[in-house]
Parts: C-alpha cells; sequence; structure tokens
C-alpha cells in the first residue's frame, strides 16, 4: 500500500531534534515506536537506534548522538498516549532500565493478531504479509548497529520495523471490535506490562536450573552467589553468564566448597577471570553457612507428575486446540503444557476458586477454560470426526447417566 510519510531526513541526532520529535509525538496522540540494542557483551543492553512511526512521519533516534532519551521516554509513559509495538518484551525492558517503569497503554500487535485468527507468536514479516500483503525488506540482519556512520540502507532497513505498524494496530483493533474481544486483548496487554514491571532480577536465582538437587543451606549459597554475580557483572558492564555460568553457580551451591583447593577443584573453574574471584566467591559461601537454619529459604514446590498426567495433558490438548479453533483464538496465546499441568493438579487437589489456574480467569475462562472443566470431569468427551480435518475431533456433552462414577 502506499505510504505518504515523510522519511526523507529521518535520522535524529540532537538534543533539539529529538525535543521537536517528541512534540510532534504529542501532537499526534499515538505512534509507533520499536529499538535496535545489542545485549552480548554488556550487563545492561546497549541501546543503539530508536525508530519511531506516527500517521504523518518515520524518524529513527540515534542515542549515541542524542544522548540524554529522557524526553522520549517521558512521552512513552505518557498514559494520554498511545503506544503501539510488536513483540514488546524486550523493548520495555530497556525502557524500565532507563526508567524504573513501564508504559500503561500499549498495543501489542502480536498479541492483538492472536485474538482474532492469526497464530502467536507471529513475526512481524509474517504478520505483515499475512494482515497487510506487504512485504518487509530485508538485508540487515546482521547488522552491528553500534557502528557509526549509519549507511541509508540501514536507516531504511530499521524504519521497516516501525512503519506498518499504525496499519497493523488499526487493521487488528477494527477487527477486535467486531468480535467483542477488545476488552480481552486490554486484559492481556495490561497483564503483560504487569509481568514485565515485576519482574525482579534479584529473583532470578529462583529459575536457575537444577535448583532442585539443592538443600536449603545450598540455595541459601545459590541465592546469595547469584546476587554478587549481579553485582559483580552490573559493576564491571559484562553479562552474567561471563561472571559465572548458572551451571557452575548451582555446582558450587551444591558442593559448598570450604578452601580454595576444592573450589578450584570444580570442573570449568581453571579459568583466569575465575580464579581471581576465588576468594571473594569462598567468603559469599562462608556469609551462606553464617546462616541460622531458620533463615533459610524453602525449596520451590516441585510437583511429581503423577503416571497418567501425560495422557491427561495430551487429551485435554486436543480439547483446548479444539476450543481455539473454534474461536479463532491462537493455541499459543492461551497456553501450553504446564498451564494444563497446573489446571489438572487445581482440580485433584479441590478446585478452590481462590487459586484457580490461569485457565480458568478472565477470557481464558470463556475460551476454553469451563470446556476443560467439563471434560475432565467427564460432563463432556472427545470425539473423533474427521482425522483429516484441520479441527479432527468434536466435544460432545455425556448424559447424565453415562458419567463415570
Amino acid at each position: 500500500m502506499p505510504d505518504s510519510r515523510s522519511d526523507s531526513e529521518p535520522l535524529i541526532a540532537t538534543p533539539q531534534a529529538l525535543l521537536e520529535l517528541v512534540e510532534h509525538l504529542r501532537q499526534a496522540g499515538r505512534f509507533a515506536f520499536d529499538t535496535e540494542f545489542v545485549s552480548e557483551e554488556t550487563f545492561e543492553p546497549v541501546l543503539c537506534l530508536v525508530q519511531v512511526a506516527t500517521d504523518s512521519r518515520l524518524a529513527v533516534v540515534d542515542p549515541l548522538k542524542v544522548g540524554d532519551l529522557t524526553p522520549f521516554w517521558d512521552a512513552v509513559l505518557d498514559p494520554s498516549l498511545e503506544v503501539v509495538m510488536h513483540a514488546a518484551g524486550e523493548d520495555l525492558r530497556i525502557c524500565r532500565l532507563r526508567t524504573g517503569t513501564v508504559p500503561r497503554r500499549v498495543f501489542d500487535v502480536q498479541i492483538a493478531a492472536g485474538f482474532v485468527g492469526f497464530s502467536y507468536p507471529l513475526s512481524l514479516g509474517n504478520l505483515t504479509y499475512q494482515a497487510l500483503r506487504v512485504s518487509l525488506l530485508g538485508g540487515e540482519t546482521r547488522t552491528d548497529w553500534r557502528r557509526r556512520p549509519l549507511s541509508e540502507a540501514q536507516l531504511r532497513y530499521a524504519l521497516e520495523d516501525v512503519r506498518h505498524l499504525l496499519d497493523l494496530a488499526d487493521k487488528l483493533g477494527a477487527e477486535l471490535h467486531q468480535l467483542g474481544r477488545a476488552e480481552w486483548a486490554e486484559d492481556e496487554f495490561d497483564g503483560f506490562l504487569r509481568e514485565i514491571e515485576n519482574r525482579s532480577e534479584e529473583d532470578r536465582w529462583r529459575r536457575l536450573s537444577g535448583l532442585h538437587m539443592l538443600n536449603r543451606r545450598g540455595l541459601e549459597v545459590a541465592r546469595r552467589l547469584s546476587e554478587w554475580r549481579i553485582e559483580d557483572a552490573r559493576r564491571s558492564n559484562r553479562p552474567l553468564r561471563s561472571v559465572l555460568r548458572d551451571d557452575l553457580l548451582v555446582a558450587i551451591a551444591k558442593r559448598q566448597p570450604a578452601n580454595r583447593r576444592d573450589l578450584e577443584a570444580l570442573r570449568d573453574f581453571n579459568r583466569p577471570h575465575l580464579l581471581s574471584k576465588a576468594g571473594e566467591i569462598l567468603g559469599v559461601i562462608a556469609d551462606a553457612q553464617a546462616v541460622p537454619a531458620d533463615d533459610l529459604p524453602e525449596p520451590a514446590e516441585r510437583h511429581d507428575d503423577l503416571p497418567g498426567m501425560a495422557m491427561v495433558v495430551s487429551l485435554l490438548s486436543a480439547t483446548l486446540s479444539q476450543c481455539c479453533a473454534q474461536e479463532r483464538v491462537a493455541v499459543g496465546l492461551v497456553g501450553g503444557a504446564s498451564d494444563l499441568k497446573d489446571f489438572v493438579r487445581w482440580y485433584l487437589d479441590g478446585q478452590d476458586e481462590a487459586r484457580a489456574p490461569e485457565l480458568l480467569r478472565g477470557w481464558r475462562r470463556e475460551v476454553c477454560g469451563a470446556t476443560l472443566l467439563d471434560v475432565l470431569s467427564g460432563r463432556r468427551a472427545l470425539r473423533i470426526v474427521d482425522p483429516e480435518a484441520d479441527v479432527p475431533v468434536a466435544l460432545d456433552p455425556v448424559a447424565d447417566g453415562e458419567q463415570p462414577s
């Protein structure tokens, strides 16, 4: 489709030009934005570009030239302005790093698309083509966005990430309203934003693989090592994994070496940067050893799957797929195997409504939750209707006399 927006001089490289752009964004009332960043070599991602689009203008902000982006972030956080994005998670985490919070009015086209018949998650290129029949430019996927000067080809490529976002938002928004699902999308946007805002880097240690092998003292060692690693990475501006790998952190927490010799005996610890930190690591372990037993962390709740859990989840997964196909909602947006396991455990544990699983909350209950509950309780049954169909099963009510006792 034709694009009449001005991008003849898209590069914003001075503080004054940024202020003029922000004034334009405020007058427009809504805008799309995306970022290009590099995160492989530093603790915090290096923000290299910010791409912006309104109905009448396209622009690329160069943070390495402009410096302070506070006026722009103020516009992003302004609740009177709508921000349109695609797969906004990483971009909003950068916003949170820079400002301490996230915006309240975000329309994520990837999420919205999942409510109106598109799959989820869907790349921007695929979504733009499927929804608008527009193919995006390619060719700069391997670019190091830190290098200057930027070429015209790089700027054109960067703008492709925002060029069609407002058109996508208009189209998907209209379909959401037509289907009566605008509130569903708003609820999902809000939950998505809360998750980003509430996610604590300090709780990262709870997501380490292998914690189930540790006793409570080992968990305290892992927690303190994780905190030490974060501070060291922040201070040296290095990625966490380059300070201490996850698997090695857990191995140290499990073995809890008391001296340098035991520590250095651990596999892969014989790296110069780790050897130089041996004293600090032993100090962390000693501090953890001094914590009173009553103050040690409790193990995370761990569920051992019942013998028939895999089969039950498979049946419920078929039910979930059938519900989503019927409602034209993407399965990936609704939930997966872990959500179905939570659902089954809740059902077996007494069905406490105050602790209802995600699949029985909000719009998910309407799409699939009530039906899943009917299948699990024997009130409805799966029936194969056509093995060659995209949705080969149907859900039939079970008469009272046919239900299992």
